[in-house]
């Protein structure tokens, strides 16, 4: 599986599409595919893409080393302001699967699927257009791995912290406008001024500070995370650092800096998570801000907004964008073949995994010994079939059908790797496995499948696979859900 992700940032122009692919990147990574990044930047950005897979080079003027880069890829997404239609065009006609990154309906994109992550996205006017899926709204918001898992923030009766935080590149010079606002009128607050490495006033703002002026330099994810957990309120523009501050539940004070996220910012405002003071260039931006945190300095509305960041962002969406993405993929690649004794090994471990076991009436760990044993005996059993499920040459899971001793009937069992659960794919593996079942045991009439009481995401795959519910059972003292499938031949109902 190749993956490519096409980005660009700087000193000029800030580090959002970055920061938000990243956050794709991470997601592949959970699922043991490692993508590659291009990205059109300057030298800052090397500091942002040390850790990854990574090719650094002018791609929107050098168009043949990209498409060079593009060969033979599976999934290519594309996060860009400045990329043209012919571009997008020509990588959609040289990949599978194209995943454009959109904020405003830039323009009428090439077949694929259109990611908006915003708040609100989902009402926005896309056109409906053959071969164009959409991926849109906050449950779509790609946040980077820390931000996937946060502890509920507490809220404290009085304002003692505030976070300063206008992205990689502060570009409209805003940091030092706020931070003297704030040592003029809130001395006694503790200031936490967020300097990234392409900032070309810190000197100015290093100059400004008081005795209660914390200033942070070049923080990682991590760092970001742990200083907004700190804070009781945050002053921000309104990219993609909002998303994480709505993710943690910090109340946050937005000035726009740039004019196509002025919609975005008036839907956090329309939701309730945002106080809005206004944008960069207004003449009177300080005087609003300071009337933004007198509303701020009431604890029930910190935590109210503190809910409503927590309940609009829910940090899965690079998860689900993924997940989409590698479930339409996979569902074309699924490969069953018999099992043989030289799959021991992979068939040990996956035995193994730790929700396999833990889904098993009999959960304990398999020893090697025993499992070749096991193993021996099936392969010979002329009432079973074993199945082995691939996908792009790789081990996907297993399915296997043992007759039972009741004429016409089987019993399946199935299970699949880590990296492959939550795609959708166990009922398409349920069914084709059925399928080739039918082919070679005619005398088989239903199949049956017993599951766990709490094993919920089986039960729903075997019910989307047209499973229906039998009866509640016990097994090796177990509550247990049994499920029907009645088949004729090739036919199934």
């Amino acid at each position: 599986m190749r993956v490519l992700i096409i980005t660009e940032g700087g000193k000029d122009i800030g580090f959002g599409h970055i920061t938000r692919c990243t956050s794709i990147y991470q997601a592949f990574e959970e699922r043991e595919v490692e993508p590659e990044l291009i990205v059109n930047g300057d030298e800052p950005v090397h500091d942002f893409v040390k850790d990854k897979n990574c090719k650094i080079f002018a791609w929107l003027s050098n168009r043949e080393s990209l498409f060079a880069a593009l060969r033979d890829a599976d999934i290519v997404f594309v996060d860009s302001y400045l990329a043209d239609y012919d571009l997008y065009e020509n990588i959609s006609k040289m990949v599978k699967t194209t995943v454009y990154f959109d904020d405003d309906i830039r323009m009428n994109y090439p077949k694929g699927f259109v990611v908006n992550g915003a708040i609100l996205a989902e009402q926005m006017f896309y056109p409906e257009r053959k071969g164009v899926t959409y991926l849109l709204g906050a449950r779509y918001a790609p946040l980077r791995r820390e931000f996937w898992h946060v502890p509920e923030k507490p809220i404290r009766d009085v304002l003692e912290t505030v976070m300063i935080t206008f992205g990689g590149a502060d570009i409209r010079n805003l940091t030092p406008r706020v931070l003297k606002l704030l040592v003029d009128t809130y001395p006694r607050l503790v200031k936490k001024v967020i300097i990234g490495k392409s900032f070309r006033n810190t000197t100015e703002i290093e100059a400004l500070k008081d005795y209660n002026t914390e200033l942070v330099y070049y923080p990682d994810a991590a760092e970001m995370k742990k200083f907004m957990l700190e804070s009781d309120i945050a002053i921000s523009t309104g990219g993609q650092t909002l998303y994480e501050l709505a993710r943690v539940g910090l109340p946050t004070i937005a000035v726009s800096t740039v004019d196509s996220r002025l919609n975005s910012i008036y839907n956090w405002k329309e939701m309730g998570f945002i106080e809005y003071a206004g944008e960069w260039k207004d003449r009177l931006l300080t005087e609003a801000i300071k009337q933004k945190m007198k509303l701020l300095k009431n604890k029930s509305t910190r935590d109210y907004k503190r809910r409503v960041g927590n309940k609009l962002i829910d940090g899965k969406g690079s998860t689900r964008i993924v997940e989409e993405l590698l479930s339409d993929v996979y569902k074309g690649k699924l490969v069953l073949r018999q099992a043989t004794f030289e799959d021991a090994h992979d068939i040990f471990n996956l035995a193994n995994d730790d929700v396999i076991r833990k889904n098993s009436f009999k959960p304990g760990k398999i020893e090697w010994e025993h499992h070749l044993e096991w193993l021996k005996e099936k392969l010979v059993d002329s009432n079973c079939s074993f199945f082995i499920v691939e996908c792009l040459g790789q081990l996907a899971g297993q399915v296997r059908f043992d007759v039972t001793s009741q004429q016409g009937g089987a019993v399946v069992n199935i299970s699949l790797k880590k990296n492959m659960r939550g795609l959708g794919l166990s009922p398409v593996v349920i069914n084709e496995s059925t399928e080739k079942l039918m082919k070679l045991r005619e005398d088989v009439k239903l199949i049956r499948a017993y599951v766990k009481a709490e094993n919920i995401a089986s039960m729903k795959a075997f019910e989307k696979a047209g499973f229906k519910f039998l009866e509640s059972t016990i097994i090796n003292s177990y509550k247990a859900r049994v499920y029907e499938k009645v088949v004729a031949g090739d036919k199934q109902r």
